[in-house]
């Protein structure tokens, strides 16, 4: 692995992108000589990130216009890998706080996306703003 490596690809935001998505950082990652372990951790929390951006991202226009994207970033050091799946779609406050129900008490369909990502890497950073949200997922490699 050279000193940092840095890797950038942009993807439309479509379910039949996952897995190319997936595979595409999983390459990246192994052939940078990533630990495996750490391999696993990053693209099981970079596809929840994908799967928010694909289910709650963009509206139906923004897709059919083709501005529903996603951009994945890699860097990579000796110490650590950085991994940032970003949109440019619209925040929207989930319907319920409670990951076991949704707002009217059925059982929820969504909401462990979070939860699963802070257990495969060692950092997950959310930001949202008027321009999109960026999921940073940071995790050590030694």
């Amino acid at each position: 692995m050279d000193a940092v490596e840095f890797e950038r690809a942009g993807y439309p935001a479509d379910a039949d992108q996952g897995a190319r998505i997936r595979d595409d950082l999983r390459a990246w990652l192994e052939s940078s000589g990533a630990p495996a372990e750490a391999v696993d951790g990053l693209v099981l929390a970079a596809s929840e990130a994908i799967d928010n951006v694909v289910a709650h991202a963009y509206d139906d226009e923004q897709r059919r216009d083709g501005s529903a994207r996603i951009d994945l970033t890699v860097m990579l050091d000796r110490q650590e890998a950085v991994v940032t799946v970003a949109d440019g779609g619209h925040w929207r406050e989930p319907a319920s706080h409670d990951i076991e129900h949704d707002a009217v008490g059925a059982p929820a369909r969504h909401g462990r996306g979070i939860r699963l990502m802070n257990t495969q890497v060692d950092e997950v950073a959310i930001h949202h703003d008027a321009r999109g949200t960026t999921v940073l997922l940071r995790t050590r490699l030694g």
